[in-house]
């Protein structure tokens, strides 16, 4: 059977939320699924090599018995494209992604290959998205954003380039397609994307459970310090509020899960928070919340004593508040192997909305 590419036209776009769920969906109908991200450009290190953050995620989730290293054979460090823009030598680079590609095809009746933002990626050390589709022979399936407009557009820059390499793209997958929007996409989104040969292979509804994130999360990924609430790190945050404003004024941003984010020497906004996660009214809103406190300003003992009394979460940081909202916009963090309920649900969206037999009926 031949190999899957699964490319998108972003950064981000939801490649890794399909591969866990057609991991799980093929495995349920009997098939050995392998995994390999041959080029990689946000790695950890991983059983004493770098290896891509969505390989060890797969490694880990799924169980997977090859070597994590076969799994993501290139992890771009710091200062690798100028090395070989100076030196731009690419037959080792090829070399190794086809012997970790060979391990892996071995080990399993069929192979998932993500590949790294829109086909054009790595081009500048020679090995675009499209390039390596057409090493390893593999037809690719491309995630777009969910629309019509937009995606269309951003799909038919990809579409061109696999076509240079004469890569068979299989079709389209949008992501993240609003409930509300989801009909009309459906009905017009086919014939849009016929109009640049191709077709649609299905729409993931957006679910806000996968964007979701913690506040532990947010204190690991920023380095911010845990002031109180260790323990309620898990609370699950679906929005943010900042709390610069007067407390009256904060009152009509709350919602459910609310993350607050509020100058260390706001007193009548800290306790505000404190009192809303006291209050009937309020309780099912903020008992699971979480407060950051910027500018590298604490509260006053009497003030801390009450937050290390409550059931709140509350990260501290020296960065102002700006800096701290900025990061928070369009944040995003991937699965990791210990998000199964998230995990679950890629399996479920994948299931329920993709066309699985057209993608293996173009595989043999």
């Amino acid at each position: 059977m031949k190999p899957v590419y699964i490319s998108a036209t972003g950064q981000d776009g939801g490649k890794t939320s399909v591969i866990c769920g057609l991991i799980q969906l093929l495995r349920e109908q009997g098939h050995n699924p392998g995994y390999i991200k041959p080029v990689g450009q946000r790695y950890v290190q991983y059983d004493g090599n770098n290896v891509d953050e969505d390989a060890v995620l797969t490694h880990q989730a799924f169980g997977f018995k090859d070597n994590p290293s076969d799994m993501s054979p290139i992890a771009i460090a710091k200062g690798f494209t100028a090395e070989f823009i100076m030196n731009p030598d690419v037959s080792p680079l090829e070399e190794k992604i086809m012997e970790s590609y060979q391990k892996i095809s071995d080990n399993h009746g069929m192979v998932i290959v993500e590949g790294t933002g829109h086909a054009g990626v790595g081009s500048c050390f020679g090995l675009s998205n499209a390039r390596v589709a057409k090493m390893l022979g593999a037809n690719v399936i491309i995630v777009a954003s969910g629309g019509i407009g937009k995606p269309i557009d951003e799909l038919s820059m990809s579409l061109a380039l696999f076509k240079q390499y004469k890569v068979n793209v299989i079709g389209v997958i949008l992501n993240k397609v609003f409930p509300k929007k989801r009909e009309k996409i459906l009905s017009i989104a086919p014939r849009g994307l016929g109009m640049i040969r191709t077709s649609l292979l299905g729409a993931l509804p957006y679910d806000i459970s996968l964007s979701d994130f913690s506040v532990g999360r947010i204190a690991e990924e920023f380095n911010y310090e845990v002031l109180c609430g260790r323990e309620a790190l898990g609370n699950r945050i679906e929005n943010t509020v900042v709390a610069a404003m007067e407390p009256q004024h904060v009152l009509d941003y709350i919602e459910e899960n609310t993350l607050i984010i509020t100058p260390g020497d706001r007193i009548d906004n800290i306790l505000l928070t404190l009192a809303l996660s006291e209050s009937s009214d309020f309780h099912e809103k903020l008992s699971s919340c979480g407060l950051i406190l910027t500018g590298g300003l604490k509260p006053h003992t009497t003030i801390h004593s009450l937050l290390m009394k409550s059931s709140i979460p509350v990260l501290t940081t020296e960065e102002d508040t700006f800096k701290v909202t900025a990061k928070m916009k369009d944040l995003h963090f991937k699965i990791r192997a210990d998000d199964p309920e998230k995990i679950t649900k890629t399996y479920e969206l994948v299931r329920e909305n993709i066309d699985i037999e057209t993608i293996l009926s173009s595989l043999k």
